[in-house]
């Protein structure tokens, strides 16, 4: 059996549903502004990134705010055994700016982000690079990673925000 589009996992699911629910919550936010969700296809049919150990993102997500594109590339998914804070798909966020800056469209605005349906505590002994520290949730944050389920009610507006660094 071939399921077209390919049935969503719980996280990508819940994702939908709270990028949704944003939507309908915060109608002001999107005044002026155009938002589009697309579900990225798979390996070798989807859009990937060779420098990012060969990463798919599941969804890209454009907000357009006038002349602006924000492209964001967006990956829910467990990350407790991901290879920590240096993993490719963690440190995507630095390396699409890297591609943003070759695009070398002022109009075109790249970010990634992780959401984490990994709870916090299960990778909270994960130190920060070159710091040695362990991490905090801004520092998640600061690298693009967001909790969807104890952040369930801000991660939405957490993501677009910085999206469009509004």
């Amino acid at each position: 059996m071939d399921v077209r589009p390919v049935a969503l996992n719980d996280g990508e699911r819940d994702f939908v549903t709270d990028l949704k629910s944003f939507y309908e919550r915060e109608r002001a936010f999107f005044e002026g502004k155009e938002l589009y969700l697309l579900r990225n296809l798979s390996r070798g049919r989807g859009i990937g990134f060779f420098e990012a150990a060969n990463f798919y993102p599941d969804f890209i997500l454009w907000l357009l705010i006038g002349g602006k594109q924000y492209v964001s590339f967006v990956d829910p998914k467990g990350i407790r055994n991901l290879d920590g804070p240096d993993d490719p798909k963690i440190s995507f966020y630095q390396t699409v700016k890297t591609l943003e800056k070759r695009l070398a469209d002022p109009q075109v605005i790249l970010n990634s982000f992780i959401i984490a349906n990994t709870r916090f505590e299960q990778v909270d002994h994960w130190l920060t690079p070159g710091v040695g520290t362990k991490m905090s949730k801004a520092d998640f944050e600061a690298r693009h990673v967001l909790f969807q389920n104890e952040d369930k009610a801000t991660y939405i507006g957490k993501i677009l925000r910085a999206a469009a660094r509004t």
